[in-house]
């Protein structure tokens, strides 16, 4: 995963997402469940995707949209603070660290969607939970979090 994150070799993206893909397709077939009626990456601050060249959730969602024929909204949710980087942070400062960092662009496009938010890892969920909030205030029936990893 670091390769893929910090050294810019997107072809683990690809892997990766083909992989998120093929669970993805198992677990809602199995469970005979609908698929979300739109992807959402996860956002990174402009300027860390600056600084990283690429937003690494935007990499995995796109190949995951193409692939289950589901709408990206790749501009939609946006990260407006920049915060500290989430690394050595406990949970509760992870939870403070994020308040009020996302903003849904346009809340019409989400407005009584099921939507899947697209990752790279979990920790302790303190990210994918304020996205979720955000997208669910601006209209969203509900949110899933699909990520290719899960910190213990």
């Amino acid at each position: 995963m670091p390769a893929f994150k910090y050294h810019n070799q997107l072809i683990y993206g690809r892997l990766l997402a083909h992989l998120l893909t093929d669970y993805v397709t198992y677990m809602y077939q199995e469970q005979q469940h609908a698929l979300p009626d739109a992807l959402i990456p996860m956002p990174l601050y402009r300027q860390r995707q600056a600084q990283r060249g690429f937003n690494q959730a935007l990499e995995l969602a796109r190949p995951v949209a193409r692939a289950l024929a589901c709408p990206l909204l790749s501009s939609t949710l946006k990260r407006v603070q920049a915060t500290h980087t989430q690394q050595g942070l406990t949970a509760q400062q992870r939870k403070h660290n994020l308040k009020g960092a996302f903003a849904c662009s346009s809340p019409d496009k989400v407005a009584g969607l099921h939507l899947a938010l697209i990752d790279d890892v979990l920790t302790t969920g303190a990210t994918a939970d304020e996205a979720a909030h955000t997208l669910l205030q601006a209209g969203a029936h509900s949110v899933s979090v699909w990520c290719v990893a899960r910190t213990p």
